[in-house]
């Protein structure tokens, strides 16, 4: 995730030590430099998470900037009862689900990511096969489990926080996660059973 201490805005490096809500509360009194700085500090977060969800890499930049903009126009809707992050990583989820609804596109399976395979999977370190397992397995799997388990693992969200982002019961989250994190450590199992093969990736 983006350093939340710095920001590049092309003439320099600028230091915020405030905290998002600080940010917002400075964005809703007509500060745009304020929105540049919460810009700079989720952007690369948010890419990655839209990354998980949208089938076509074409699309994915249009979608993070969609975001960004519906972000900047309801700011007012943030009312300070949760995290900002939880807030942006809600818009993310719905900008996704209604491109992907709208678009009549498939929820269930990632399209540009390539198959894990034994015969390439010789010549990589093992730091290398985790990923790249890691990397297509999760491209198959639905869009909610793609969804739980990248903010959780990747984004280091709460169970908590994703159930509020995908207003789902925080019960269903975690039987998601369970499921999801035992059907990849099987699969990394499965194609990389040699004995240097790290326990506890996930």
């Amino acid at each position: 995730m983006y350093d939340h201490s710095d920001a590049h805005d092309g003439g320099g490096f600028v230091t915020s030590e405030e905290s998002d809500e600080d940010l917002v509360r400075r964005v809703l009194r007509g500060d745009h430099r304020a929105f540049e700085l919460l810009l700079l500090r989720y952007q690369n977060a948010v890419a990655k998470f839209i990354w998980r969800l949208i089938p076509q890499s074409q699309d994915r930049e249009e979608i993070c900037q969609d975001v960004f903009v519906k972000v900047f126009f309801n700011l007012h809707k943030f009312r300070f009862e949760s995290k900002f992050s939880t807030w942006l990583y809600s818009v993310a989820w719905r900008t996704a689900l209604t491109f992907l609804r709208r678009k009549r596109l498939s929820m269930d399976v990632l399209g540009d990511e390539p198959e894990a395979d034994q015969v390439s999977l010789e010549s990589m370190s093992d730091e290398g096969r985790v990923r790249v397992i890691i990397n297509a397995e999760i491209s198959k799997l639905s869009l909610d489990e793609r969804s739980i388990i990248t903010l959780f693992h990747l984004q280091e969200t709460s169970v908590q926080e994703i159930s509020e982002i995908m207003s789902k019961p925080v019960g269903t989250v975690k039987s998601i996660l369970h499921r999801v994190r035992y059907k990849l450590k099987s699969r990394l199992k499965e194609l990389n059973p040699h004995p240097g093969f790290r326990e506890g990736v996930m």
